[in-house]
């Protein structure tokens, strides 16, 4: 399961640099400005999924947030979210993943060019 995602690198550089060859240094600034509230949004739905005890809507959130992770680069969180889509079996077990996911979340958005801040809390 998740045993050392936290080794896992927080962005795919690869997929970085292509977004700044088709974008531009400026737009990938600003698209990166996005994502942790875009990620955050993702984070809730889970949250407020878990809380209602509804497993396919906690996927379907997931799979929302694994995109928006995947296309901005950000691999630890994509990583996370493939995790709870495809292979968390219960909500009990996504419930258990929030922690992490949040704290990929934060690691992510303290490490974003230009951004300090981390992104606190979740729904709850």
């Amino acid at each position: 399961m998740l045993e050392g995602v936290t080794q896992e690198p927080l962005f795919d550089e690869s997929q970085i640099e292509l977004l700044r060859d088709a974008l531009g240094e400026d737009e990938l600034g600003e698209m990166f400005a996005d994502l942790p509230e875009a990620a955050q949004r993702s984070l809730a739905a889970i949250e407020v999924a878990v809380e209602a005890n509804d497993l396919e809507q906690a996927k379907r959130a997931a799979h929302v947030l694994k995109g928006v992770a995947g296309s901005f680069g950000a691999a630890r969180l994509a990583l996370i979210a493939r995790e709870i889509e495809l292979e968390l079996p219960s909500v009990a077990s996504i419930a258990q993943t929030i922690p992490v996911l949040m704290a990929a979340l934060n690691d992510t958005a303290a490490s974003l060019p230009g951004r300090s801040e981390a992104v606190t809390g979740g729904a709850r």
